[in-house]
């Protein structure tokens, strides 16, 4: 079952769902606007990356927090993005994310992994890491602040019996990881 507003603010009183800062108009009637952060992880042209070697990985990449100034995506690249708001839901929700319209009509696709697992962020609230991609042929600027993708809840039928956090298998747990040892082969 997809939440509605009134069951997204419902939840927001009852901490199913924590989002930090909460900015109450960005809740549409079933999801709720998040918004990109200033940091950015970009992929270094050129640079090989071996699924079985995390080291090509993080030789590949560099982080670059932009302080509040506009992020230049070019023409075909892709980068991970932060967003702004800490999210954590409970146990008995899941949720997933949609790119906005307004983005997609700029030729930008936002995540291809688009499920928040039930448990996720209950322990320490944290960013979500978006993966977006530019199919424009022209470059386009990301404000930090910027509405970029819609969070869409569900509650389950029961609760999960273990949350995506307590899980030790969980590869992204860790506050602020955009890429686990765990991911890979």
């Amino acid at each position: 079952m997809i939440l509605s507003d009134v069951d997204i603010l419902e939840s927001l009183k009852r901490k199913e769902i924590i989002i930090e800062p909460l900015n109450t108009r960005l809740i549409g009637p079933c999801s709720v606007d998040l918004r990109l952060s200033d940091k950015f992880v970009v992929f270094k042209s050129k640079s090989l990356i071996d699924p079985y070697d995390f080291h090509t990985l993080e030789n590949a990449v560099e982080v670059i927090e932009t302080r509040n100034r506009p992020f230049i995506l070019m023409p075909k690249q892709f980068v991970l993005a932060y967003t702004l708001e800490k999210i954590a839901i409970s146990k008995s929700l899941a949720a997933t994310l949609e790119g906005r319209s307004s983005i997609a009509r700029l030729g930008i696709v936002v995540h291809a992994a688009g499920l928040v697992s039930p448990g996720s962020g209950m322990l320490v609230p944290k960013p979500l890491v978006l993966e977006v991609f530019s199919q424009s042929d022209t470059p386009v600027k990301l404000y930090p602040g910027m509405r970029i993708v819609q969070m869409i809840f569900h509650r389950l039928t029961s609760p999960v019996s273990i949350g995506y956090d307590e899980d030790p298998r969980s590869s992204y747990s860790k506050k602020n990881v955009w890429i686990s040892r765990r991911a890979f082969p």
